[in-house]
């Protein structure tokens, strides 16, 4: 491990160049298969590689005892353009990456003959000029990095200053990481491969990235990204679906009221469950949410899935300001395509919505273990068939299938939930009680405010939802067709290679497990837009 000294801003620091890190950034046109190929090629998830400018800072230990020899490992693949040493100023392991350019300015007594010949003897060009002594250079590919070249100038009686310029991560001191107690159960966040006590039924990574997701955007959500959920009912006096400004256009079409409160006698339990798994509050205690900061629609269904109860739900989400709307519903009819108006409903609500980006519409596929849509076999969901919506299926905390969940060429990704062989979900249930038949009885899934009862499509359908705002929080300029293709190009691959056709889509998982981390990194880099060539180590 080599250390090169330098004064950055008048300060003498020691730079160490990590013998365990590498920043890789893709081809250009590689960018699709980068994060797969280079998770293979390095032996660890992409989970485990950070976004940094044009880069990802990628953990080499598995294949490589050196830099040098993880580089030339790296020169192998087919995706993998530029390479570059990543180093740390301190023991806190934070990575700087040399973006390639130098601030020189050069000494007033320096002859121009003299400073040109400094120039011309370094590896590099000039890019811009700063005034008569002061430029910006840029390191070539073929030699020393911007680091070596730097330390070259601090050398040299001509140069005043010469300092490399870094990618490095900032850590903004609104963003507090959520440290509610039950997060520990919630598994489907961040699976450490032990929970509950245990290592049975769980294997580590089978989750949907949301805590990693975090960490990479510095972010909980937005107020302003508005989740709705037509459901059941709401127990909005729940500590974490309520709050100053959490609840936006509450309404409930059954009884034509601004509280769509759960029937207790009818066991509506399910909407206060969906609410908790997309939009559940950060506040330290209980559960949360993955877009925790994001805000609450909670909409009550009517008496039947008539086209116009149908319109009237989905024009409530839009004409209040619904960013998500998340549907853990299906119909009972096995058979069931939808008519005209059903059709144009959802659609106007994907393409309108949002002053003409489109509401984000998720789905649950359903659970029948049936496809959902196989005219021949009288199986059609056409909730899940439509073109404008994002349809889920379910996988478990073992990351396969689970076996419930319904299926077919229209679902966009699996997330995970319940099925055999592994956990239920975590999250809030109805609180209080109810007579029953002369009997008192505990409201919701489980006795108290939360239950660890939870699953189903219907689970994986409010995740993916919340997933898709905290994708708006970070870009509200997404159109929903954008950001239904970014949760399908960055689903990370699960189950079986032969469960994917050649175009990278599984009857089961769609394009795969819903990945928060990739698809979060997938919008920050849209809204960095093209950097320049980085140069090689």
């Amino acid at each position: 491990m080599s250390t090169v000294q330098l004064d950055l801003g008048g300060v003498p620091t020691s730079l160490t160049v990590s013998d365990k890190l590498l920043a890789v950034a893709p081809k250009p046109g590689a960018g699709h298969e980068f994060d797969g190929e280079l998770a293979t090629t390095l032996n660890t998830a992409t989970s485990n590689m950070s976004a940094l400018g044009p880069y990802s800072v990628a953990d080499i230990s598995s294949v490589a005892s050196t830099a040098g020899e993880g580089r030339e490992i790296l020169k192998a693949s087919p995706v993998v353009g530029d390479i570059a040493h990543v180093y740390h100023t301190s023991s806190d392991g934070v990575p700087f990456v040399p973006t390639g350019t130098i601030f020189v300015r050069f000494a007033a007594e320096g002859s121009p003959a003299d400073v040109q010949q400094l120039i011309g003897s370094l590896k590099a060009e000039v890019v811009e000029a700063r005034g008569e002594r002061t430029l910006i250079l840029r390191s070539l590919a073929d030699g020393p990095d911007a680091v070596e070249v730097s330390s070259m100038l601090q050398g040299s009686k001509l140069v005043e200053v010469a300092e490399p310029d870094f990618y490095s991560e900032a850590e903004s001191t609104s963003f507090v990481f959520p440290s509610d107690q039950l997060m520990c159960r919630q598994w489907h966040l961040d699976n450490t491969g032990f929970h509950h006590g245990t290592a049975l039924g769980f294997k580590k990574g089978a989750d949907a990235r949301i805590t990693k997701a975090w960490q990479t955007s510095q972010c909980l959500g937005d107020p302003s990204v508005v989740v709705a959920i037509i459901d059941d009912g709401f127990d909005l006096t729940h500590p974490d679906i309520s709050g100053a400004d959490k609840v936006v256009a509450p309404w409930d079409f059954k009884r034509s009221s601004s509280e769509p409160l759960p029937d207790y006698l009818a066991g509506d339990w399910h909407g206060t469950a969906c609410a908790g798994v997309a939009v559940g509050n950060a506040d330290t205690v209980g559960i949360v949410g993955a877009a925790p900061a994001c805000r609450l629609m909670p909409i009550r269904w009517g008496a039947s899935l008539s086209d116009d109860q149908i319109e009237k739900w989905f024009d409530w989400a839009v004409d209040n300001g619904a960013a998500v709307i998340s549907c853990s519903w299906s119909p009972r009819a096995r058979n069931y395509p939808l008519s005209t108006r059903k059709q144009e409903a959802i659609a106007r609500a994907s393409e309108n919505g949002r002053g003409g980006l489109g509401c984000v519409i998720v789905f649950a596929a359903g659970n029948d273990n049936r496809n959902v849509f196989d005219p021949e076999k009288n199986s059609i969901n056409g909730f899940a068939c439509h073109p404008n919506v994002i349809t889920v299926s379910a996988s478990t905390s073992q990351d396969v299938r689970a076996t419930y969940s319904n299926f077919g060429d229209h679902i966009a990704v699996s997330a995970p939930s319940s099925g055999a062989g592994g956990w239920r979900i975590t999250t809030a249930d109805v609180i209080g009680t109810y007579v029953r038949n002369g009997q008192i009885s505990e409201a919701g899934y489980s006795a108290g405010s939360y239950t660890d009862e939870f699953g189903g499509t219907s689970s994986a359908c409010p995740l993916v939802a919340g997933i898709c705002a905290l994708l708006l929080s970070i870009n509200p300029l997404l159109r929903s067709s954008e950001i239904k293709s970014i949760l399908t190009d960055t689903a990370r691959k699960i189950g079986e290679e032969g469960d994917y056709s050649s175009s990278g889509h599984s009857h089961y998982f769609g394009y795969g497990c819903v990945d928060a981390d990739a698809a979060v990194r997938s919008v920050l880099n849209r809204i960095q837009g093209e950097k320049p060539q980085a140069p090689s180590v």
